[in-house]
């Protein structure tokens, strides 16, 4: 079994919320459309893990702050 990194979406608005960055010029400052950190950040979207560093980057914490991590189940050969 090997694991991957899950955003923790509404993690990322509080600390954006925080440090009194509004959603639309965050977006901009990643790179995303406003509409996209929307759903990211309410949790229905996953971003690519590019997309999660700059987050965290740009937020000036660890990767580790905003993510979490998740189990995978290696497919069975046949």
């Amino acid at each position: 079994m090997t694991t991957t990194r899950k955003l923790n979406g509404p993690a990322v608005r509080v600390i954006r919320d925080l440090t009194g960055i509004r959603a639309g010029a965050f977006a901009k400052r990643i790179e995303i459309d406003a509409g996209y950190l929307t759903k990211i950040e309410q949790g229905t979207r996953q971003p690519s893990v590019e997309v999660m560093r700059k987050i965290a980057d740009s937020l000036g914490i660890p990767l580790e702050a905003i993510t979490y991590p998740v189990a995978v189940a290696e497919p069975v050969a046949a």
